[in-house]
């Protein structure tokens, strides 16, 4: 089970460090590291969550529902459940932001669990890999392709 305190890997250049986790509320610290090589990050929606981004530092690049913003320091973006979102570092540093979940429901086990799938394979799973990941996490997340 997650505790604050933990990191997550996410992909290589997105890291998440807990720092609050309760039923209500699952907070952490972001960092979106540069990357010129990697492609944006698929677009998704949380059917039983909404979000909410501080940015501390850098530049986010958010696409809600079609439409792209540009987030910097002292920035805010809620994101509603249901809502088809995407985020990525459009920054040349890294980028940090404070991210809440609520309810937190399992997604810090979910992103334990993408990240453990991540260091075993080396990379990111496949398509074929990660559909019993996104079965078992459908009430916390689900791809909007």
């Amino acid at each position: 089970m997650p505790v604050p305190g933990d990191t997550f890997s996410l992909t290589d250049h997105e890291h998440l460090t807990v720092t609050t986790l309760t039923d209500d509320l699952l907070e952490v610290d972001a960092r979106w590291d540069p990357s010129d090589d990697e492609p944006h990050p698929l677009p998704h929606r949380h059917p039983n969550q909404d979000e909410h981004f501080v940015v501390l530092e850098g530049e986010l690049t958010a696409r809600t529902d079609g439409v792209e913003h540009v987030l910097r320091a002292g920035d805010t973006i809620d994101v509603p459940r249901g809502t088809t979102h995407a985020m990525w570092n459009t920054h040349a540093g890294p980028t940090r932001a404070t991210w809440q979940v609520r309810p937190a429901l399992r997604t810090a086990e979910m992103w334990a669990t993408l990240d453990g799938l991540r260091r075993a394979a080396g990379r990111m799973p496949t398509p074929e890999e990660g559909a019993a990941f996104l079965e078992t996490y459908a009430p916390e997340f689900e791809l909007a392709l």
